[in-house]
């Protein structure tokens, strides 16, 4: 899901660099123009085949980065769709799109963190027994299989056929693949991280040091314009989304001696809300000016997913 909404931006922005870039040209002739909108719906089509035709981890990668491109094609032409004149240069249309983007996190989220019944979690994990076979294991996935199957509290000889089959998953763990070869390598990195002793100041320096920048920046700004020194206008929501950051960010900083889990959960929220509020009013109001702080928080986003999915499998693994 993640792939697919990384995906989609990069389409859009992409899209409107090389369209500025090259000023805007015309595909066709006379009286035709072939919108890149045909050619997000053609990837789109070709994303739901492969998920219909292809089993595996590795196929629903590509089918969620073939449909976030799609996507990402289609929604950026919605300033066509809402103005009478089809007015692809609507300037709200990007804050528009963001928000699209931002509903879709959200959903997506909501899916991800859903309590599963016991049921639910013996088929999950008997399901993912499809990709350790195909593509091999890595030592999250294999951890997760595991709490799955304790978690649907099934005994028998169901029980005691998928512990196997996970077993043996174990043992092709370490199978000579690019993709295995990656995954290793950043779990260990993540150890040598946590035996550095320097690792949990420079996650507080990072993600509450961010915060403290953000409002700080909002701030200076926002006394500009009072004093006229330059016409920028902050809303007082933003300034509210920023302080709730940092306080996000501080409360990380307070349980990262007890629980780095807790800790990085609490620094992606801080994150997660400078994207979904501080960004959509700087979206609308400044379009593309305001990508490079979007391109930072999604940097920041990516670190706090892979510290929190491997942070996650250490625990389940130790259990």
């Amino acid at each position: 899901m993640q792939a697919l909404l990384v995906a989609a931006v990069t389409a859009v922005l992409l899209t409107r660099l090389y369209l500025t870039l090259t000023g805007f040209p015309r595909v066709g002739g006379g009286t035709l123009h072939i919108a890149h909108l045909l050619w997000g719906g053609l990837l789109m089509l070709a994303a739901q085949i492969l998920v219909l035709s292809v089993l595996g981890k590795r196929a629903r990668r590509l089918a969620a980065i073939v449909g976030g491109l799609g996507l990402g094609l289609f929604v950026d032409e919605i300033g066509k769709f809402v103005t009478t004149d089809n007015d692809y240069f609507f300037q709200p249309a990007v804050a528009m799109i963001y928000v699209l983007f931002v509903v879709l996190f959200l959903i997506f989220r909501a899916i991800e963190y859903r309590s599963l019944s016991r049921a639910e979690s013996l088929v999950n994990s008997a399901e993912m027994l499809t990709d350790l076979i195909l593509d091999g294991a890595t030592r999250a996935e294999v951890a997760r299989s595991r709490w799955l199957l304790r978690h649907s509290a099934c005994e028998g000889p169901l029980a005691d056929g998928l512990r196997q089959a996970i077993a043996g998953a174990v043992r092709t763990q370490e199978r000579k693949s690019f993709l295995n070869s990656i995954t290793l390598a950043a779990w260990r990195t993540y150890d040598r991280l946590l035996r550095w002793a320097w690792f949990q100041r420079a996650i507080l320096v990072v993600f509450v040091g961010q915060a403290v920048v953000g409002l700080g920046t909002l701030m200076v700004i926002a006394w500009a314009e009072l004093s006229g020194a330059f016409p920028v206008d902050v809303s007082a929501a933003t300034l509210v989304s920023s302080s709730a950051s940092l306080a996000c960010a501080l409360f990380g900083m307070a349980r990262l001696p007890n629980s780095r889990l807790n800790a990085y959960r609490w620094f992606e929220r801080s994150v997660l809300i400078s994207v979904f509020f501080t960004q959509v009013t700087l979206f609308w109001d400044a379009q593309f000016a305001a990508l490079g702080g979007l391109f930072w928080y999604l940097v920041l986003l990516a670190v706090l997913r892979y510290l929190i999915r491997q942070e996650t499998a250490r625990i389940v693994t130790e259990r």
